[in-house]
């Protein structure tokens, strides 16, 4: 097996295990709205969590699949695995936006559902390995890796302040870190074509470490 396929299965066995990390997140709000019901908790289900972070993880799970998807043959290590862990994202930020229910939440939760028609477009057409459109992938990935620092760094300062770990998710966060660790490493052996994704994911790695440490000397409240 090369090094390629090895990474490639690495990086995809993580995206995978990202599934029910994901859904820890999920089964976490849930169970925190079944407590505040019941009138056992008195603050949001989704109390700590950001969704800035949330959107923007969402955003550049989403610019690795379209950059996945358009390549001359659609890789499988780079798509498949993204869209199911996309999706979960993005019913992450429903149930944000559903609870919060503000303007800028709604706008977001727009912005997230106009998305998915993209990928379905790109099925329909067969558009595949543009120029253009490869080129806009690149763009694309650099905005997400823009936006992905400044979502994590949210994240951080919304722990900070609140100084409570609320429904934040540790299995999700560490298991999102090993993915995108194993995700530069199957960047670098795609080669200089991947420039924008591995530098996607050393930006993740660096930011979202500070997660992790601070939510660990969180106290469990």
């Amino acid at each position: 097996m090369s090094a390629y396929h090895l990474w490639g299965t690495i990086s995809s066995a993580f995206f995978l295990s990202s599934i029910p990390a994901i859904g820890h997140q999920l089964i976490t709000i849930w169970r925190r709205k079944r407590l505040r019901d019941r009138g056992e908790l008195h603050e949001q289900a989704t109390h700590s969590i950001s969704l800035n972070q949330v959107l923007s993880s969402y955003w550049a799970v989403y610019s690795f699949f379209l950059f996945g998807f358009v390549l001359d043959s659609p890789d499988p290590f780079l798509t498949y695995p993204r869209a199911v862990v996309g999706i979960l994202l993005y019913w992450v930020t429903c149930e944000i936006c559903f609870e919060r229910g503000s303007r800028a939440t709604r706008l977001a939760l727009c912005a997230s559902t106009v998305s998915l028609v993209v990928p379905l477009v790109l099925v329909v057409t067969g558009t595949r390995a543009n120029q253009v459109v490869r080129s806009s992938s690149h763009i694309l990935v650099c905005l997400a890796t823009v936006v992905m620092a400044q979502g994590a760094y949210a994240q951080y300062r919304l722990l900070r302040t609140n100084r409570a770990r609320g429904a934040v998710s540790l299995p999700m966060h560490s298991t999102l870190y090993l993915k995108d660790l194993s995700g530069m490493i199957f960047g670098l052996q795609i080669g200089a074509s991947a420039w924008s994704i591995i530098a996607m994911h050393l930006v993740n790695v660096i930011m979202r470490a500070p997660i992790i440490f601070l939510y660990l000397r969180l106290p469990k409240r």
